[in-house]
């Protein structure tokens, strides 16, 4: 029987008397030995009986289905038990609310809000200052030292604490991690459950799974946590259980669920990107055979393709476009193969260009864009710049204009990373975008660029960074916008992040040293002392002297 894993998707406005309808319509297929029926049940319920499979044995695999533990679970979701209604009920300190809401589902306490909204409701417990939601919501699971992107460990509810001197909040937080930390029991000799799994692949104990799938309780786990069994068998390099597992009819694609949100994210092809960044051939053919796709994407870390360009791994690359490998926008755009992308927009401008080039229903230019800057190719830019036409002001313009600032492949931990690269085009790219839209576009949680080039990451220098910030002021950037998380201006980020010649270069252009009207907490000068920055605060003084 082949895993494969359905993809059920929550309507905007859920009804239960539908969803009871899809478990009914479920156990008659079930019954009846559909093949669709079939392998939906054997991917969410363990060791199905068809002669005593009942109702709410269907109603199980429905929840499962859309990513819930239970039928109960889903019903409370339906009834509006949501990770959003939960935010809401800690925004207004409803403790009563909160309590009855984790009643019911208890993992809302450690929910992102969704996939592009890493805020958890203990970020807003910690902002509201409130310590009993604090305690409670640590009490349900959360974690407080979880951050929100891309600046995640300047923004974990114990870091927003800490830094707002918050300390009665802190000692909650910390308290309650040394509870769960303590034994509460004695240690259990036996690991249960998906790790149990995990951990017999990965030691490649062949009598075990053999064992747990004769008896029908092999199930590959759909969360993350580290991967399916067959990503584990690659890792590894288990090939004699990656067969195995196979032969059992897993999916080769293997697709899982990271959970962020209400709604159930999924992501797939990990076992053979994990094969092109390794340079494991022999287990890269077998995936193939047994009908592994080379072009699906993994969230966030693109094709088994874009991971071997990424690793360096060059015969796996050509290897993987033998078997029908594509290498996609991002592909050639991050790894500045110009020619490439050049020939993908004359595809596109004729009608031919080939499935999986690009993002579903985006044209080449805006993957090219987005990815040349990451990648800093101005070629690129450029190509893909004269194909675009947002206005000025057009929120989409805040991720590719922010992407230069990054200078993925200088980090040395990024995949096998492109130090060979010059560093000096990335400032070209932001350039180039900068002179096709405004200087004040606000991202997540607030931020303008100005603030995100306060924060550009430790591997890119003083005197790289201050040149972004001066394209930014000549083209008109405010130095007074606040964000809605640090609550802090651009200088006030400077001085956290301890850039003292951008310091400098903020109070030249009039950004105000004092700023009387901040929380006391958020002022440049409360941000130099808390990370003790003597050259940032004198900068400070001596502008307000």
């Amino acid at each position: 029987m082949k895993q494969k894993l359905p993809t059920r998707r929550m309507r905007e406005h859920p009804d239960l008397e539908q969803l009871k309808r899809q478990a009914r319509e479920l156990l008659r297929g079930f019954v009846a030995g559909e093949a669709e029926a079939v392998g939906e049940v054997y991917a969410h319920y363990h060791a199905p009986d068809r002669s005593k499979f009942a109702l709410h044995d269907a109603q199980l695999v429905i929840a499962r289905s859309y990513g819930f533990e239970s039928w109960p679970k889903l019903k409370a979701y339906v009834d509006g038990v949501t990770v959003q209604r939960v935010a809401d009920a800690v925004r207004t300190d409803d403790l009563a609310k909160v309590r009855a809401m984790l009643k019911a589902r208890p993992e809302l306490a450690d929910l992102a809000m969704s996939y592009v909204d890493e805020h958890r409701p203990i970020h807003f417990a910690v902002m509201k200052r409130s310590p009993e939601m604090v305690r409670l919501l640590m009490r349900h699971g959360a974690n407080a030292r979880q951050g929100i992107h891309p600046h995640r460990d300047a923004t974990t509810a114990w870091t927003i604490a800490k830094e707002r001197g918050y300390d009665e909040i802190v000692a909650i937080i910390e308290e309650e991690e040394h509870r769960r930390s303590a034994p509460q029991c004695a240690p259990k000799t036996e690991v249960l459950g998906d790790e149990a799994a995990r951990a017999a692949v990965a030691a490649g104990d062949i009598v075990w799974l053999r064992a747990r799938h004769a008896e029908g309780t092999l199930v590959n786990p759909i969360r993350w946590n580290g991967g399916g069994l067959l990503t584990v068998a690659v890792r590894h390099t288990q090939p004699d259980l990656l067969r195995l597992m196979l032969d059992f009819g897993f999916d080769p694609d293997e697709k899982v669920s990271s959970g962020e949100g209400d709604w159930v994210a999924y992501s797939q092809g990990y076992p053979l990107w994990q094969c092109a960044a390794l340079g494991r051939r022999e287990m890269a053919e077998l995936l193939l055979e047994r009908g592994a796709n080379p072009n699906v994407h993994v969230d966030s870390s693109g094709s088994s393709v874009h991971s071997a360009y990424s690793h360096k791994q060059w015969d796996m690359v050509e290897f993987l476009r033998r078997h029908g490998g594509v290498v996609s926008a991002d592909t050639a755009a991050i790894y500045r193969q110009t020619d490439l992308a050049r020939q993908m927009l004359a595809d596109e401008a004729r009608g031919t260009l080939p499935e999986g080039i690009v993002s579903p229903g985006k044209p080449v230019a805006e993957d090219l864009l987005h990815f040349g800057a990451s990648g800093g190719d101005p070629e690129i830019v450029r190509m893909a710049l004269e194909q675009i036409n947002w206005p000025r002001n057009d929120p989409r313009w805040f991720g590719s204009l922010t992407e230069p600032l990054y200078f993925w492949h200088h980090i040395p931990w990024l995949y096998a990373g492109n130090r060979e690269f010059d560093r000096a085009t990335y400032l070209l790219c932001f350039r180039l975008i900068l002179e096709r839209c405004g200087p004040n576009l606000i991202g997540s949680f607030g931020r303008t660029v100005l603030h995100e080039v306060a924060a550009m990451r430790e591997h890119i220098s003083d005197d790289e960074v201050t040149p972004f910030a001066t394209a930014l002021l000549d083209a008109g950037a405010r130095v007074d916008i606040r964000d809605d998380l640090l609550k802090s201006t651009p200088l006030g980020w400077a001085c956290r992040w301890g850039r003292i010649e951008l310091v400098k270069l903020l109070l030249e252009r009039g950004a105000d040293p004092v700023e009387a009207d901040a929380e006391s907490w958020a002022t440049p000068q409360a941000w130099a002392q808390r990370m003790g920055n003597e050259a940032v605060l004198a900068a400070l003084r001596g502008q307000s002297s």
